[in-house]
Order: C-alpha cells, then sequence, then structure tokens
C-alpha cells in the first residue's frame, strides 16, 4: 500500500495495488450492444470492480460517500508485461506509413517534418493505436479467443435455428494490475469490507453464467513510478478514459473544461491527438441502463501552455469512482522526439505432454496414433504408385498381388510348412512380419513368373514395412483396372 496526496482536495490517499490472473477467457464488449460487429475492450474498466464491492453496498457505514463522492476510486486494470505495469500507447505515436523501425511524438515534431521525404521531411505518417508499453519501450497486445456459439431452444432441446453468434474472449492465464484509491475520511471498517469484497476468486465480463468470466484477485504491491520533466508545454496523457461536463453539468468534448481555470488560449490544438467514443453503461444493482456517456478514449494526449502544473489535478471530469478521469502530466515515454519500440519476447517453455492415465484416454490416444500412422502410410503408396507403377510394375497381373495380399493378411499359422526353416528349437528365430517379408521375395523372385531384380529390390526396400506392401498390393490391381 502506497500513500500519496490528492491534488484536488490535499487530503492523503492511500492506494491498494491488485494483480488479476484470467482463470478463463473472458468477454468484454465495448458496447452494450448485442448485434453486428461488437468491438472488444482491451483493459478492464475500473466500473467492474466497483460493481464487484457494490454487491455489499448495504453493508457499508457511509455507502453514499465510498461510491458516490469520489472518495473511492476503483482505477482501470491493464495487462502486465513480464511483471511491469503497461499504458495505452499514446495517440501521439506515428511512424512512416510503410516503415515501423521508428516512431515520433507528433507533438514534438518541427513543421519542416511535414514536408515530404523529396522536400527532406519525413512524408505521410501514420498513427499507431493499438497495444501497450512497458518500461525500455516494449510494446505488447492483447490476445483473444474467437468462438462460434448458438443460442439454444429449450423447447425442442437442441440450437435454435438462425442464432449463432460468436465471443472474442481475452485468454485465460493473462494478468492485469489495478489500484484502489481510498481518500483519508473513508473509515477502517468500510476499508476493511473494501478489501474483502476485492479479493478472492470473482465473475467478470459477459456470459458470465455459461464457460467465461472466471478471475482471480490477490493484493500486489506497489505500482511503478513514471518519471516526468517539465518544459513551456505541458503534455497530459489520459491514462483512462475522460468524461468531461460543462458548466451545466451536460456532458461535452470541449478540452476547456478539463479543470477549473483552463482557457481556449491554453490549449494548443494543433499538438494535440485524442479519439473519442460513446457507451451506456449497465448498472447492476440497479438492473438498468444508466445515461450513454461521451468520452475521451484512453491514450489520448493534450498538449496546454500557459498553465503552471501545480494547478493541474490528477483527476479529471465526472465518474471518477470508475475509474475515469485519470491524467499523467510529462510521462517519460511521451518527452522522446524518435523513438524505437521493442516487440514483446515470446516465453518459449518446453511443455511436456501430460500424463495420461485414464484407461479410455489412453485407448483413444492409441487408435488416434494407429490412424495417423496408417494415414502415413497411405501417402507412402500413393507416391510409390505415381512414381513406378508406369515404369515398373505395369506388366504384373492382379493375381500376383492377390497372393502378396494373401501373405501379408492370412493368418501365420497356415503357412507352417513354409517356416519351419525359420524356427529353432520350437522358438521362432525371426519376427512374423520378418518371415511374411521373407515369403513376399521368395515368391516373387521364384514364383511361376519371376520378378525383375529392379521390381524386387523398389518394393522391398528397407523402409518399407509389410503394411506397407498389404496397402500397395490393394491399390496395384486398381491402377491395372484403369489402365
Amino acid at each position: 500500500m502506497s500513500v500519496f496526496r490528492n491534488k484536488n482536495g490535499g487530503r492523503e490517499m492511500k492506494e491498494l495495488v491488485y494483480q488479476v490472473t484470467f482463470s478463463s477467457d473472458v468477454v468484454l464488449p465495448a458496447t452494450s450492444n448485442t448485434e453486428g460487429n461488437i468491438e472488444q475492450l482491451d483493459f478492464i474498466p475500473g466500473s467492474n470492480f466497483l460493481g464487484m464491492v457494490a454487491k455489499h453496498y448495504d453493508d457499508f457505514e457511509n455507502s453514499f460517500v465510498v461510491f458516490h463522492s469520489g472518495a473511492v476510486k476503483f482505477g482501470d486494470a491493464h495487462i502486465l508485461h513480464e511483471g511491469d505495469t503497461t499504458y495505452k500507447t499514446p495517440l501521439s505515436y506515428f511512424h512512416k506509413k510503410a516503415d515501423t523501425t521508428l516512431f515520433y511524438n507528433h507533438h514534438l515534431l518541427r513543421e519542416k517534418d511535414f514536408a515530404s521525404e523529396e522536400k527532406g521531411g519525413l512524408g505521410q505518417l501514420k498513427q499507431k493505436r493499438k497495444g501497450y508499453i512497458s518500461k525500455g519501450n516494449v510494446v505488447s497486445y492483447v490476445e483473444y479467443n474467437y468462438s462460434q456459439k448458438s443460442a439454444y431452444d429449450k423447447d425442442v432441446r437442441r440450437s435454435k435455428d438462425s442464432s449463432m453468434f460468436g465471443y472474442s474472449a481475452i485468454k485465460s492465464g493473462t494478468k492485469w494490475q489495478f489500484s484502489i484509491k481510498i481518500d483519508e475520511n473513508i473509515s477502517q471498517k468500510d476499508r476493511e469490507l473494501i478489501k474483502k469484497s476485492i479479493e478472492g476468486k470473482k465473475r467478470l465480463g459477459k456470459s458470465k453464467s455459461a464457460e467465461y468470466g472466471l478471475i482471480e484477485i490477490k493484493e500486489q504491491g506497489s505500482l511503478q513510478n513514471i518519471t516526468n520533466s517539465f518544459s513551456n508545454e505541458l503534455i497530459l496523457y489520459a491514462n483512462s478514459r475522460l468524461a468531461l461536463v460543462d458548466n451545466e453539468g451536460n456532458p461535452t468534448y470541449e478540452l476547456h473544461h478539463l479543470f477549473e481555470g483552463l482557457t481556449q488560449e491554453n490549449i494548443v490544438y494543433e499538438k494535440c491527438q485524442i479519439r473519442t467514443s460513446t457507451f451506456t453503461p449497465y448498472n447492476g444493482k440497479r438492473k438498468t441502463k444508466d445515461y450513454e456517456r461521451v468520452c475521451i478514449n484512453k491514450g489520448s494526449v493534450i498538449v496546454l501552455q500557459g498553465v503552471a502544473k501545480e494547478s493541474i489535478p490528477e483527476y479529471v471530469g465526472a465518474f471518477l469512482s470508475e475509474g475515469f478521469g485519470h491524467i499523467l502530466l510529462n510521462p517519460s515515454f511521451l518527452l522522446q522526439n524518435e523513438f524505437s519500440l521493442k516487440k514483446r519476447r515470446e516465453e518459449k517453455e518446453e511443455k511436456k505432454p501430460s500424463e495420461i492415465t485414464s484407461p479410455l484416454a489412453q485407448f483413444l490416444q492409441k487408435r488416434e496414433t494407429e490412424k495417423q500412422k496408417q494415414l502415413t502410410t497411405l501417402n507412402s503408396v500413393d507416391k510409390f504408385i505415381s512414381d513406378y507403377y508406369e515404369k515398373l510394375y505395369s506388366n504384373i497381373k492382379p493375381s500376383q498381388w492377390g497372393k502378396i495380399r494373401s501373405i501379408c493378411r492370412s493368418d501365420i499359422k497356415n503357412f507352417k510348412d513354409e517356416i519351419e526353416k525359420y524356427t529353432e528349437n520350437g522358438k521362432k528365430t525371426l519376427t512374423e512380419e520378418q518371415i511374411r517379408m521373407l515369403l513376399i521375395k521368395e515368391y516373387i523372385s521364384k514364383g511361376t513368373k519371376a520378378w525383375e531384380s529392379k521390381q524386387i529390390e523398389t518394393l522391398l526396400q528397407e523402409k518399407h514395412t509389410l503394411e506397407f506392401v498389404k496397402l500397395l498390393s490393394i491399390q496395384m490391381p486398381k491402377q491395372g483396372g484403369k489402365s
């Protein structure tokens, strides 16, 4: 737990840091729509954690202060990269359209940089909008699993007609980090109840009653601090979504409503990079949807001038309890003019196959192994026919292939007289497969119509098994029928 000074009121706030582990895939839709191409979130909104605690709303000493005053702020959860805190890729990151080796912070570019390459500029630039960055400029992405589903018709007890839908779910096993900031005026009892309500195994996201949404939350420690430095301009980074309101309390996108005292002249619009969105939240406690909200998206960058850094609060706008409004001032990753982004190092672990102990599983595994082995043999047979039928075996009659097939398939006891020379003191000196292969060789080399040496050598190659010869003897007569 760490302690920091709240710029809004000067009071001390305690920060609880938690790690979230996905025990199953989790569905986090960006909208409440149920039709069309539904965009997925790549972070966990703080409102989800507020909702987990709000299930115990009536048990708190002062529920209104905890959930409605902004005295307790449930932050968004970002994916962890090798234990490091990550930040949504700033919208000020640009690169040349066909070159991602170098990136540039848009607000640090000079006018001549926007000229064409022929005139000494950077040419056409493209904005990077996806991914998260961690220390060392390592970029990582949230990975999803897509699955197709069908609604269930309980009357006929089968899948419902014309009711197919799909889910893009964040993969299980991923780890996330978020924090809860608690004002000093919150009672000790309510603080302990917040901790008790948030820790342990929980359900998150959509379709929680099905196969999705199982997570585990544990207290972790403290967040990593971002370094910063200051110059004439101040750069604000939206570490969460911003929901601004005007003087009458109406939602707005106008940036001068970020905090009190800010004017239009203080905003350097040509250097700002923002994206916006709207969504309608669902309140699980009241079982209804709230009014639609307009938001400045996470990762947006706003450049100010003529403003004292001491006048800028850490949180701006509305809905601070739900993770909205958190900004960073001049973070180090926005102060580099030209830089490279490193790809996440893939962790390659040798996965040992789990030991199969169930008799049914062992039976099925054996069947699958035999099936794959037979398929490989059939492919070898097809290649053999393609390579050698016309060259060597077009003159071999089907009856000869029938005899070879008989040697391969008949009970070994039927060859009692023929195999006596391969026994010693009543015990076989060769395996049954070796004996059958020798009988085939004897037949095709000393039979009524002996084969040529090239034909014998090609058929009885060392790599050819008895199974291969048997399958070949089945297919070869069919080739003669085709001709």
